[in-house]
């Protein structure tokens, strides 16, 4: 699985926040005076991360979304991120805080699927207590969740979080809860 980027979150986050579901600058810059202001600082960064900055300045009518693509004039998108990782840990207040919150977006969904696993871990141990305590077998387990037997398997025995999704491990620690 590839690392999400920075560039590439914000491709899928603009076009998230868009009415219209699309990355064209000048569709999005026309949305925000239509009242998609939570657009501007995605937009400003996005237009960075593809190096349209410039056309962006040339076609924003709306005073606010010109104002913010002249924030970060002359820097490229990794400068811009780094000052956003420093800003994270610093709090000086040298750059907006909704930036910020992009940015806090994009180090969550980049580190969302670390953290499921870390959570998968966590409730796998929970099961095998609940298992050895009730003396229940894993075959009862997936057979009465009618679950697939190899990923149970592997997931409650070896401990491969890869195998099973979040809500499945919940399923199974809810049975086993209830049981």
């Amino acid at each position: 699985m590839r690392q999400l980027t920075f560039n590439g979150f914000l491709r899928q986050y603009v076009k998230g926040l868009s009415f219209s579901n699309t990355t064209n600058i000048r569709l999005l810059a026309e949305e925000v005076p239509e009242g998609n202001y939570r657009l501007v600082e995605p937009l400003v960064l996005y237009a960075l991360s593809i190096d349209k900055s410039e056309y962006l300045r040339r076609i924003a009518k709306d005073s606010l979304l010109i104002t913010e693509a002249f924030r970060f004039d002359g820097m490229t998108i990794s400068n811009v991120a780094y000052l956003l990782e420093c800003e994270l840990k610093n709090e000086t207040g040298i750059v907006p805080y909704n930036y910020i919150k992009v940015y806090q977006s994009y180090n969550y969904y980049k580190d969302k699927q670390k953290h499921q696993n870390h959570t998968k871990t966590l409730i796998r141990d929970r099961i095998n207590e609940l298992i050895q305590q009730k003396h229940i077998s894993v075959y009862r387990v997936y057979t009465d969740l009618e679950l697939n037997q190899g990923c149970v398997h592997a997931y409650i025995k070896n401990g491969n979080v890869k195998g099973i999704g979040l809500n499945t491990a919940r399923q199974i620690l809810e049975y086993l809860k209830a049981v």
